[in-house]
């Protein structure tokens, strides 16, 4: 009886634990790399999330910026093969979040798109 009841309380605490969410009342997370970015970005509420949700939510950024009244928040997301740039960029204005960039270089970093649709099409 008290391996049942060990077993019975331990299930719900996993099963307590896997529904916690990261994710804040609006809708709030840190992107990853099965981020589909533009579903991501259609759905973020603009002018709506405080700075102190995302940081709450997302992180720390990796990198801040303050030029004219304006803050930017980028948060770089790990490429599978180290290869490229992943980054969303949180735009702030008067402590709200006024809009958000997803910038995504690819592996052909630093080259033309005509270089990178011929090193495609060598095996």
């Amino acid at each position: 009886m008290k391996k049942f009841a060990l077993f019975l309380a331990l299930a719900f605490i996993g099963v307590g634990g896997a529904s916690a969410s990261d994710k804040s009342s609006n809708g709030i997370y840190r992107p990853t790399l099965s981020t589909h970015a533009t579903a991501y970005l259609k759905k973020f509420p603009l002018n709506k999330v405080a700075v102190d949700e995302v940081i709450q939510y997302v992180g720390t950024p990796d990198k801040s910026l303050s030029i004219t009244g304006s803050e930017y928040l980028t948060y770089d997301i790990e490429p599978k093969h180290g290869n490229g740039v992943i980054e969303y960029t949180y735009i702030v204005k008067d402590g709200v979040v006024v809009n958000v960039t997803y910038l995504n270089s690819g592996n052909f970093f630093g080259v033309t798109q005509r270089e990178s649709a011929v090193k495609l099409q060598t095996p």
